[in-house]
Order: C-alpha cells, then structure tokens, then sequence
C-alpha cells in the first residue's frame, strides 16, 4: 500500500512537473520517483514477491542495453551521454515501479486517476495564466501554458489525459468520481486550445474518437451526459479562448499541405541526411545534436521521437522501440470490446502524440506505455467480480441475458 501510495504521487506529479522545480534535485517527480523506488523495493523484501515481467519488459530492457552498448561509439560530448543514459535508466526504474505498483485493476485505475488529477493541475495553471495575461513571450503572442512549459509539450500532456478520464467517467461506480472526470473535458479542452498548439489539437482529435468508438456500450444517461459536457466544452472554448488561438490552430491544414511545420521539415531532413552515416548503430547517445541538431545556424531539438531514436540509435534501437508498440497493441487484442478500444485510441494517441515530439526520454511517452502494459494485462486477465445484493451502476450497458435454450 505504501508503495503504491508513492507511486500514485509520482504519477499525479508527472503531468505539472516542471512547474516546481527544486534546487540541486530537479522536478518533483524525480524526488517522487526515489520515494516510490525505495517504497517498492521494500515491498518487495518484506513480500518476497515480484511480479512476472512480460514481454515489453523484456525489449524495454533490451533496449537500454542496446543503449549502453551504442556509448562505446558515441559521437556526443562525454556529459550529454551520461546525462541521457542517466535517464533511461531511470525510465526503466520507473516502467518497474508502475508495474509493481498495479497488480489489481482498483490499483491501475488508480494511477489512471492520479494522472488526470496531474493534468487538473496543470490545465488549472493554463486557465489562471490566460486569465491574469501571461503570455508566453513575444514569439508565441496569444499562446498560455502553464508556468515552465512549452506550449506543445503541455497540450499533448493534457490531450493525454482525455482517453483515460474517459475510462473512469464511465466505468466508475461512484457518481462524484464519474462527475470529476466527465469535467476534464471541459477544463482540459479549454486548456488545450489556449496552448494553441496544432500538434496537440491533432492529438486531441485522436483522443476525443474514444468518445464516438465506445458510446454505443454506454447507457441512455450517460450518451446524453456526454452530449451537454461537449456542448458545455465548446461553450466555454468560445468564452474563454482567445481569437488568435483560434486563428493559428486554423492554419493547421494549410501549414501540413503548404507550410514548414514551424520549421520541423527542414529539421526532420537534417536528421534523415545524417541516418546513411551511421545506419544501423546510429551515433549513439546525444548524438542527434551532433550529427544533425545543428539547423538555420543554431541547435535545435528533432522535433519527432522516432527520427530522434533512428539518428541517435540507428535501425537497431528504432526496431526495439517500435517493438514496444506492437506487443502492446498484440496485448490489448486480446481484451473485452471496451476496454481494448479504450486501450487502442491511448497508444495511437500517444503514437500520433510523439511525431512532431522529441520525448524519447520524456517521462510521459514512457508512463503512458507503462500503464497500457498494466492495462493490458490486468483487464485481460480480470474475472467477474461475485454478484452483490444490491449492484452497482455504472455507465456500462449490461450484456442482455442469455437465451433459454429450445426445447426439443
């Protein structure tokens, strides 16, 4: 329990982390981190139990070892590979301690939960900015985030959030827990079009399908309760967003056919001009500001997950990330209806999410796969609960009961 505890606060840190950060330490979510660490590893002693890695764990960890290994023929500066192979493994620790840390489907709801809680907070942060007229900078006049974010970053995280509130808004047996999350797509909407950010209204769009792909499962009541909380979200975007945020997200189209992507594609050819020098190996750890980061004269970051692992990794490491994906997705086949849709539009959220992205070492992209791996293994494994006297109502629709069979 109390390692859970600790987990549930790191995970409930991750979506508002760089808000705080501490002197000499970092993020709250890396002190949150060690706490849960150190909490698990205990459990662990005390219980005599670890639970059975499965196949994602075992290509995660490939993956780090393709990692170390690529530091033997690293191009980067020796600080920038420690620093990088520092945070891989604390990915992984991370990966361990989520699932370690939901057993039970109570428990993996319960990290669900904690990360839309995060996104409360960082959504809340968003709407105070916007409403006492902190912009950004000059660069980005009439784009908000919340205080220490990039305006990207912050919509997907908050875009993220949506599938999973979704799953409890409707799952849930406690009508206070049902009324939280069906508010999320009020206050996170809002948010997320105060980011302006067109990657993110992208991956909202792949978020929000959950909604159509499911509603057929849901009961009357709550097919109309998801009806006004759309209205009501679009009546507060109109309210309070701002028409400049609406003006650039209208770009989106045009900057796709015609645009540059804010620059992205120049940098995205920088990175596919460096992939013949280092094809398979790649130039290893922090290798993608050296070999291709340097554009229009100054670095810049990939702007994409999968060509930052393909340049810094090569072939090999892009093989065993994308690896990750494919087990999951071989995973949630195997779920009930709901579930396995629910499972589907939050890994393709978070694929369509990391494209114009450089979070190979972002702990969301890597949280996110942690919790689907639980998912997956959790909802596909789960029984039926024992009947109740009185059962619970949920927004499910109840399965009709079976036919009597013909009498012959």
């Amino acid at each position: 329990m109390v390692a859970h505890f600790f987990a549930w606060l790191m995970v409930f840190a991750i979506p508002w982390q760089d808000m705080i950060v501490l002197p000499g330490i970092g993020t709250v979510s890396k002190l949150l981190g060690v706490a849960a660490l150190g909490a698990t590893v205990l459990q662990v002693l005390f219980t005599a139990r670890v639970r059975k890695p499965v196949a994602f764990h075992w290509i995660l960890a490939v993956f780090l070892c393709w990692i170390l290994l690529s530091t033997y023929w690293a191009i980067a500066q020796p600080e920038s590979i420690e620093r990088k192979v520092n945070t891989y493994l604390q990915i992984l620790v991370m990966v361990w301690v989520i699932w370690e840390a939901s057993p039970t489907r109570s428990r993996l709801v319960s990290l669900l939960q904690a990360y839309v809680l995060g996104a409360y907070v960082a959504a809340g942060s968003t709407i105070y900015d916007y409403l006492t007229g902190s912009v950004m900078g000059q660069r980005d006049h009439g784009r908000f985030a919340a205080t220490g974010f990039d305006a990207n970053d912050l919509g997907t995280l908050l875009a993220l959030a949506l599938p999973m509130a979704w799953y409890i808004a409707t799952a849930s047996p406690y009508p206070w827990q049902r009324a939280l999350n069906r508010a999320y797509f009020v206050i996170g909407a809002v948010s997320i079009l105060l980011t302006g950010s067109r990657g993110a209204m992208i991956t909202s769009i792949v978020a929000l399908s959950v909604i159509p792909l499911t509603l057929k499962q849901m009961r009357t009541g709550i097919k109309v309760a998801s009806i006004v909380m759309m209205i009501l979200a679009g009546i507060a975007a109109a309210w309070l967003v701002p028409t400049t945020s609406f003006e650039r997200l209208s770009t989106t189209t045009t900057e796709i056919s015609e645009g540059t992507l804010t620059g992205r594609i120049a940098i995205w050819k920088s990175g596919l001009r460096a992939v013949p020098g280092a094809p398979l190996q790649g130039y290893g750890p922090g290798g993608w500001f050296v070999a291709a980061g340097s554009v229009f004269g100054r670095i810049r970051s990939p702007h994409n997950t999968y060509l930052s692992i393909l340049v810094e990794q090569g072939m090999v490491g892009l093989l065993l990330f994308l690896s990750l994906f494919v087990v999951i997705l071989a995973r949630l086949r195997h779920l009930p209806t709901f579930e396995r849709r629910i499972g589907l539009v939050l890994l393709t959220t978070l694929a369509i999410a990391i494209t114009p992205l450089g979070w190979d070492t972002t702990k969301a992209l890597w949280l996110v796969l942690a919790l689907l791996v639980g998912w997956a293994d959790v909802l596909g494994s789960s029984r039926p609960a024992a009947p109740r006297a009185r059962p619970v109502r949920t927004g499910l629709r109840r399965p009709p009961p079976p036919r009597p069979a013909a009498v012959q």
